[in-house]
């Protein structure tokens, strides 16, 4: 039988045992969280870089920028190669804004300690708002968003009102 001093040191011991435990836990689950966020400022960066190797694809969107929405779905648009350049960033950004949504809607379902975080989800929503103003995106929403999650989906019908409301600037583009 134990005596109480043998008690209290296993106790000590598993007390221990299962604060180390949970310091490894969140040090792992930090660890998830910078290397995710990491990879999507990657992300951001090869696409920054696609657009400093080809200038005319940030030209077009920025001279595009005051069109129409439905500008980009008529056969005239069909014969410019700067839209076929143009549509594949805009993909490539949504699909970046998708995984970006998903994955913080996903680490936001369960309790924050157990959960990793995207950080600053605020500033990547502001940023992809803001991105998402331009009507080329807006034309890819509105008209293609079946080939998106769920997590793009809800974001663009949450934040469409504002985002159309909202001044366009063709000099960020």
């Amino acid at each position: 039988m134990l005596d109480i001093a043998d008690f209290y040191w296993s106790a000590v011991v598993a007390l221990t045992g299962v604060v180390w435990v949970v310091m490894l836990f969140i040090r792992d689950r930090n660890f998830a969280s910078a290397e995710h966020n990491r990879t999507l400022i990657k992300h951001i960066l090869e696409i920054d870089q696609v657009i400093i190797e080809h200038p005319d694809i940030q030209k077009y969107l920025s001279l595009t920028l005051t069109k129409e929405e439905g500008y980009f779905r008529t056969p005239e648009v069909l014969r410019e190669d700067a839209f076929y350049k143009a549509k594949t960033l805009v993909y490539w950004h949504l699909n970046l804004f998708d995984e970006i949504l998903f994955t913080a809607a996903t680490f936001k379902s369960g309790p924050a300690i157990l959960t990793p975080q995207v950080v600053e989800i605020s500033d990547w929503e502001a940023y992809i708002k803001h991105k998402v103003n331009h009507p080329l995106y807006r034309s890819i929403l509105n008209n293609e968003n079946a080939i998106f999650g769920a997590a793009l989906r809800d974001f663009w019908f949450s934040n469409k009102a504002s985002i159309d409301a909202a001044p366009v600037d063709p000099y960020t583009w």
